[in-house]
């Protein structure tokens, strides 16, 4: 009978172990366009040089060397995204306290590693890379309290961003964030083996918090590839795993079969396999099912100042468009929406109904759906 419960037990706690740790690897096609490309940490760096760590300029020469680009992004005290990796200022710029203990303008007057950078904002990087390469966003929260605040600014700034990009965090609650109210936007989840002792270490090693965050990929330290916990989620869970920081080709190749995308510093990757990059990249974009349109339209009328792009968006959501509305200056809307004709007509029907909104005409045009179309958005 002990032999039985013994038995039991164990069963129960192998279950639990499968069912907590396993990630969301139902989207493993949208992880090609990272595989595709190197990343470079924190940019393209040289913290001797004019170009240091987390700097508008590191990130220029990785965009233009064309390799992805892993940056950390903070919220100042006035509630501004800044990119910075440090928890305190010394180190970077010799100032004391914080980034969340200063106010942006307090902030704009350093500069990184005694060159002429500044710390640099976060939607102006965004703006200066514009598309040309892919981009790992990683959120840091030290302050449970302000992770909403935090994520909803984060979120705020991707929406208008038209590349690719995902995001990460060691936080669990920040990857959870995601997963509820952008659950669109690729999430990963960053870890190490903790070698502090309690029951939270464990749990961040083993990442027993994923049933509830639901990672696309988990973004493990490279130093750790040889314990359990990382076996087991790479060979037995099957999640995608991104190495940090890589510092050779060597390691590279040793951890070919480790790794699915790669986070280098402090040397220049080899060129990726040309054919190989395409092939990835082609699978990124995945395929359209037949009976989705995608259709441009001028939208004339009461369109303006009262709700319609909110109303747009919250109805797209519901009825499964996907897509994007803009306001222009003549005071029509632009729109692209992509879904079943039913769906679209079914939008726009709901659009037309709500109370502030006349739509008096609609000028619509069919273009090609776009396979890498999965929300809908407002752009400015």
């Amino acid at each position: 009978m002990a032999i039985k419960i013994v038995i039991i037990v164990v069963f129960l706690l192998t279950a639990f172990l499968v069912y907590a740790v396993w990630p969301y690897n139902k989207r493993k096609e949208r992880m090609q366009v990272f595989k595709a490309q190197y990343i470079a940490h924190r940019g393209l760096y040289d913290n001797d040089g004019p170009a240091p760590e987390n700097s508008m300029a590191a990130y220029e020469k990785a965009a233009e060397a064309g390799y992805g680009i892993e940056l950390d992004v903070r919220m100042t005290d006035d509630c501004q995204m800044v990119c910075f990796h440090d928890p305190t200022l010394k180190r970077a710029t010799g100032a004391e306290g914080s980034i969340e203990d200063h106010s942006l303008g307090k902030l704009l007057g350093l500069r990184l590693f005694n060159s002429e950078e500044p710390i640099p904002i976060f939607w102006e990087v965004l703006q200066n890379i514009h598309g040309r390469v892919p981009l790992i966003v990683e959120i840091k929260a030290e302050k449970d309290s302000d992770i909403d605040q935090l994520c909803r600014e984060v979120a705020f700034c991707l929406d208008a961003y038209e590349g690719d990009y995902c995001i990460e965090s060691f936080h669990p609650k920040v990857v959870r964030w995601f997963r509820k109210n952008h659950p669109q936007v690729v999430r990963g989840q960053l870890t190490e083996r903790f070698v502090d002792e309690g029951i939270m270490s464990l749990a961040l090693t083993w990442c027993l918090l994923n049933f509830l965050t639901k990672p696309d990929f988990i973004a493990y330290n490279k130093k750790d590839i040889h314990t359990k916990a990382f076996g087991f989620l790479r060979y037995v869970c099957g999640a995608s795993m991104v190495g940090w920081t890589i510092h050779s080709a060597e390691e590279i190749e040793e951890m070919r079969e480790c790794y699915d995308v790669f986070i280098f510093e402090h040397f220049t990757p080899p060129e990726m396999d040309a054919a190989k990059k395409e092939a990835m990249l082609a699978a990124a974009k995945g395929t359209v099912p037949m009976n989705i349109v995608r259709k441009h339209m001028f939208i004339d009328g009461r369109v303006q100042g009262v709700g319609f792009r909110y109303h747009s968006t919250y109805i797209a959501q519901h009825v499964g468009v996907t897509g994007w509305v803009r306001n222009l200056y003549d005071g029509r809307v632009e729109m692209e929406a992509q879904g079943t004709p039913e769906q679209i007509e079914d939008m726009m029907s709901r659009l037309g109904n709500q109370r502030y909104i006349s739509i008096t005409s609609v000028e619509s045009t069919d273009v090609p759906p776009d396979p890498r179309s999965v929300d809908f958005r407002v752009k400015y």
